[in-house]
């Protein structure tokens, strides 16, 4: 009886096993989503490192309550160190920074970029909770149940007892079907007397299936939630590259305004030093021919172009906290106390750009890689998947139901179990249910909704590509007006410079130093430093359009300077790189005059 009861079970089990390995391929559903590229490895290697270490990482501690604004100097640092001076007489402490250095740092360590990092890995989970849904799912159940009560009737048992044990396996295909398959096992006793079985084994094996024909069914209706999954994730990553373009951009902008910070810094010190000197001159001459009058207002001059000085130095210091807070690094953070000096010199290109060729090409390159329009495509496709559902769940439901089932009556177990075996007792059954909801109107507003999501989607592509149609043009034009600028203003500062030189040559041959000549000399040397500076906040807004240009077209990640720091950092975080390394973004050559710094790409994978 044993053996025959093992050699049931024995393929009972390999029944079991056999529909298992063909639900495992035919219904469940993979969560993969598309393969890795820099951008992505970027992200997971932020999300693998998780927060940035600081000295107070979770919370602010009383003890050290500026410990959540100062980065944790790492035991093995990924980058190489910075090279930080110490003046042994003042203790100043100087950092020469070049751009290059800049936008590392911030790539490695940006709090902004890591915020939406997790979002990815986030979005990637829910494809496989939406995917989950199609595993296969292994049920059981058992029971035991002692009966002892009066008999009334000589068809009533007085005493019974009964087990019941069913275990399976029941699965949700992207058919929209939903089966199961289970082995049931019941022993029942009693003391009936009319009964001819006073202990029945009765084994089962129980097949079911629900098949919808309309509603809920096939592919597209049943895998809706996974696919909006996958796109969800890459709206995700579509979120994640505009935050790393922003935060590139802008570290390179900030460089840059501290660049010119600095230099007009230079230049208002200058126009100081040129005024005290005209200062002292005067007060030298009061025995001669300097009256009060001129005195006074030379020193006027000097004391508002001291103030401007002051307010110079401001914008210095709030330039280099900005910088400072992007590089989020353990030697320079908000909590730093050093003086950045710009090391990288701002660009001028060696021929002035081609307008039409340059906004034909970036219009199309942003239309391709602007994170607004891909945004909004990956909406569309979403509106789209959920028009699709609303029209399957307006329509009735209609299920196709069979069922089979084997089963044993006997005595014993070795009896029952060969009844199952051959197949004594074997039923069947197969039907139709039928749904038909009366007018519908739920379905039909659900369908019209999402139909006017959809267009609603497509007008929002439509909004974006115009508005961003606009900047690119208007950064075009910013770009070739600053720089046409920047050659218009060094001319004018070479034009002040020579006037403030004839001015200064004639002054000591003059015969008497009139209050209309100082004012001259005076209005001179400040138009002389306003040039000098109208110069350099050109430069300096050439460069800046240069970057506003490629931040509208979605390729600043493109930038040479800034894929070579996105090389650097992936290089630092992982020092043994796969073989299959993911290919670098595909460059359009000649799209931008040679000298502009980048290029735009043609694919950016």
């Amino acid at each position: 009886m044993r053996g025959s009861q093992f050699s049931v079970l024995s393929r009972t089990g390999c029944l079991f096993l056999l529909i298992l390995g063909l639900s495992l391929v035919a219904g469940c559903v993979s969560d993969e989503v598309r393969e890795e590229t820099r951008l992505t490895e970027y992200q997971q290697q932020l999300v693998r490192e998780g927060p940035q270490m600081r000295v107070s990482t979770e919370k602010v501690e009383p003890s050290q309550p500026l410990g959540v604004l100062e980065p944790a100097a790492l035991a093995a640092p990924t980058l190489p160190a910075l090279d930080i001076r110490t003046d042994p007489n003042s203790g100043r402490q100087t950092l020469e920074l070049t751009l290059q250095q800049a936008i590392t740092r911030t790539l490695a360590n940006s709090p902004d970029i890591r915020v939406v990092s997790f979002d990815p890995a986030i979005a990637r989970q829910e494809i496989t909770k939406a995917a989950g849904a199609f595993d296969p799912i292994l049920f059981g159940q058992g029971s035991y149940e002692d009966q002892d009560s009066p008999a009334n009737s000589f068809f009533e048992p007085g005493q019974a007892e009964n087990r019941f044990f069913e275990s399976g396996i029941r699965q949700r295909t992207p058919l929209g079907s939903e089966w199961s398959a289970s082995y049931a096992f019941a022993r029942n006793w009693d003391d009936l007397v009319g009964r001819p079985l006073a202990t029945r084994v009765e084994p089962m094996l129980i097949f079911q299936l629900k098949q919808p024909l309309l509603r809920d069914a096939w592919p597209e209706a049943n895998l809706a939630g996974v696919n909006i999954a996958r796109l969800g994730h890459e709206v995700a990553l579509a979120s994640f590259r505009d935050r790393a373009e922003n935060v590139a951009a802008e570290v390179i902008v900030t460089y840059w305004r501290l660049a010119q910070a600095l230099r007009n810094l230079e230049i208002q010190q200058e126009l100081v030093e040129e005024t005290l000197q005209t200062l002292h001159k005067v007060d030298s001459r009061r025995e001669i021919d300097a009256s009060d009058v001129q005195l006074m207002q030379v020193r006027a001059f000097a004391k508002l172009r001291q103030a401007d000085l002051v307010e110079a130095r401001k914008l210095v210091t709030d330039a280099r906290d900005a910088l400072a807070r992007l590089l989020a690094d353990p030697q320079v953070n908000t909590t730093s106390e050093l003086t950045i000096v710009p090391m990288t010199t701002l660009e001028v290109p060696s021929a002035p750009p081609e307008m039409a060729r340059m906004v034909d090409q970036a219009l199309a390159t942003a239309m391709l890689h602007n994170p607004a329009m891909q945004d909004a495509q990956l909406r569309i496709e979403v509106a789209e998947i959920n028009l699709r559902l609303a029209e399957n769940q307006r329509m009735p439901r209609l299920d196709l139901i069979a069922s089979a089932r084997t089963q044993g009556l006997a005595g014993t177990s070795s009896e029952a179990f060969e009844q199952v075996k051959n197949g004594q007792y074997t039923s069947y059954s197969v039907g139709l249910s039928l749904e038909y909801p009366l007018g519908n109107r739920a379905g039909e507003a659900e369908m019209m909704r999402r139909r006017l999501e959809r267009r609603k989607a497509v007008s929002v592509l439509h909004n974006a590509a115009d508005q961003i149609a606009v900047q690119v043009k208007e950064k075009a034009r910013k770009t070739q007006t600053t720089l046409e600028q920047a050659g218009v203003e060094k001319q004018a500062a070479q034009a002040a410079q020579a006037q403030l030189a004839a001015l200064e040559e004639s002054e000591p041959i003059r015969e008497k130093l009139t209050p209309e000549f100082m004012l001259v000399k005076l209005q001179a040397q400040e138009t002389y430093a306003q040039t000098r500076r109208a110069e350099i906040a050109a430069l300096a807004d050439f460069n800046v359009a240069l970057v506003e240009l490629a931040r509208t077209t979605g390729t600043v990640l493109a930038m040479h300077r800034v894929e070579k720091a996105l090389d650097t950092v992936m290089e630092a975080g992982a020092p043994e790189m796969p073989e299959n390394r993911p290919p670098a973004v595909e460059m359009l050559p000649d799209v931008t005059p040679s000298g502009l710094g980048y290029s735009l790409p043609a694919k950016l994978k």
